[in-house]
């Protein structure tokens, strides 16, 4: 089935690139085919779960990786069906952007799954150019250009350093394999390996935004349309988290500790900083990029517990976090569709010129800042869960103490939706397909909240395979 997945997803993104020309006028024809595919290789990937064997030497089956197709076809078909909010489509064409969200999607698989450094690079860089594209597609648009521009070069510089922490990683151990890897470190590692290793995470801390390798992301979102926006806050994520679990347990070896250490410095940092910088943002989509920032260090400290609870947890996060950014930026991206810029001072009273679509980000924004009963409480409860298992208490208690700063600048758009006064300014419409997309969404971060336990025991199943 991860065969199946892999040959889909490359010659589908092929098929939507070729037809893409003679369907401009037709856009949701294309994001129809798209989410079609998207559909059966979420299905596949429920099957690929009770696969096992390396595919070819390079791809691992698996439960994880079964668990990585589900998810990231999960991104694809919202996405998909985000797309079709821009009823007319995309300026510069509507079929390379499902072509690029399913080859960054392919990209996503084969990193995951990924049973030496070459494929884990491949991986990295399919899901990478990708992105790097989507943040610029809309020539026109202010600051488009610049964002993509930026985030290529410092994308570039994550790669170079991620691949000459490989290459010492190499000579260090003559193997690129993760279990020729994990069999040449030691517990106390030479300075090539350790090195090696230093590098690797910081490549790595740049595709998920960690402080200090994010100044790129909040250019990159204010830049790209809210949808390319949304996708990039949760595909390559989800895709770098668990490939990043995957090494962390198959690679390292007894160096992982070492590493775990790493990650939960960069974390905290990222937790801390990233909520002081959000603090003062106008523009909301800049807003979220920092606010992204702290969920990957809530998910960093997930996985630097080193626990089958800390990679449940993390597991959990992104499906979560999935759900909530993904409906907060097809808010983002609903109203912009009709002229209401994406910043504070246009929507406040948005909540009194349309109080459903206020009612509705409310939840999205709730569920970010981690109030009960949504799915953004949990996720950060588990990762609390965790932390204390592992006995990391200066981690607990920094993340307990930023959840109650990270009220602060989330209840800054709530303000604006429902305690500032609109004016002059008209009742607000937005479309059938934007209301109906957001209010599935809704009820899933709702659903997630109140009632965890079926998702809880399918990625208990899937993550076991971590800790064998």
């Amino acid at each position: 089935m991860t065969l199946a997945v892999i040959i889909l997803l490359a010659l589908g993104g092929l098929a939507l690139a070729l037809a893409a020309p003679n369907f401009d006028e037709r856009p949701t024809v294309l994001g129809g085919i798209s989410g079609t595919i998207f559909g059966v290789t979420l299905l596949l990937g429920f099957a690929a779960m009770h696969e096992s064997g390396v595919l070819y030497g390079a791809v691992q089956q698996g439960p994880l990786t079964g668990l990585a197709i589900v998810l990231l076809s999960l991104v694809g078909l919202l996405a998909a069906a985000g797309a079709a909010i821009r009823e007319n489509g995309f300026a510069a064409g509507s079929g390379e952007v499902h072509a690029l969200m399913m080859w960054g999607i392919l990209g996503g698989v084969l990193l995951v799954g990924s049973a030496h450094l070459l494929m884990f690079f491949l991986g990295l860089e399919l899901s990478a150019y990708s992105t790097y594209v989507l943040v610029g597609y809309d020539r026109d648009r202010r600051f488009g250009t610049e964002a993509a521009a930026k985030y290529l070069m410092l994308g570039a510089v994550g790669s170079a350093l991620l691949l000459f922490g490989m290459a010492l990683l190499y000579a260090e151990t003559g193997s690129i394999a993760y279990a020729g890897i994990a069999a040449g470190l030691s517990a106390h590692p030479s300075a090539l390996a350790v090195g090696g290793l230093a590098l690797m995470l910081v490549g790595i801390g740049f595709k998920l935004a960690w402080v200090p390798f994010h100044a790129w992301a909040p250019d990159a979102y204010q830049g790209a349309l809210p949808l390319m926006a949304g996708y990039l806050s949760v595909a390559p994520k989800t895709a770098v988290a668990l490939g990043l679990a995957v090494m962390l347990t198959q690679a390292f070896g007894d160096a992982a500790g070492m590493v775990r250490g790493w990650i939960t410095a960069l974390a905290a940092v990222s937790v801390v900083l990233g909520s002081f910088w959000a603090m003062g943002q106008g523009d909301i989509k800049r807003l979220l990029a920092y606010s992204t920032i702290v969920h990957m260090g809530f998910l960093g400290m997930g996985l630097a517990s080193g626990t089958l609870t800390g990679y449940v947890a993390v597991a959990y996060y992104l499906a979560a976090y999935i759900v909530t950014s993904l409906g907060m930026f097809f808010s983002l991206e609903a109203l912009e569709a009709h002229g209401i810029a994406s910043n504070l001072e246009a929507w406040k009273g948005l909540g009194r010129r349309n109080p459903m679509v206020g009612v509705l980000i409310a939840v999205f924004v709730l569920s970010l800042a981690g109030a009960p009963l949504l799915a953004g409480f949990l996720a950060k409860l588990y990762v609390f869960a965790a932390l204390a298992q592992a006995g990391s208490w200066a981690a607990l208690i920094v993340a307990v103490i930023m959840v109650i700063f990270g009220y602060f600048f989330y209840f800054r758009i709530l303000t604006a939706l429902f305690l500032e006064e609109p004016g002059e300014k008209p009742a607000v419409e937005v479309s059938a397909t934007a209301i109906s997309l957001m209010f599935i969404l809704a009820a899933a971060v709702f659903v997630l909240g109140v009632w965890p336990s079926p998702l809880m025991q399918w990625l208990k199943t899937a993550v076991a395979s971590l800790m064998i």
